[in-house]
């Protein structure tokens, strides 16, 4: 998920969040742990390509160099 799609998927969840506690269907305490659950958005993984893409990956440079044998 892009940043922008996060940020706009948070906004979208705080201003549901917010509609249902302005019309009295959530409770201050319920809103206020809907809105802190929000900030999961941020913590969600990213793509396992992008994962895939960034990760160290180890090489083996076992060969000796040209003229070094033996």
């Amino acid at each position: 998920m892009t940043i922008l799609v996060r940020v706009l998927l948070w906004l979208a969840w705080i201003a549901g969040v917010s509609w249902f506690w302005h019309a009295g269907e959530l409770g201050t305490g319920t809103s206020l742990a809907l809105g802190a659950l929000s900030l999961m958005v941020f913590a969600w993984p990213g793509s396992i390509a992008r994962r895939r893409s960034t990760e160290l990956r180890y090489i083996d440079v076992g060969k000796e160099p040209a003229g070094l044998h033996h």
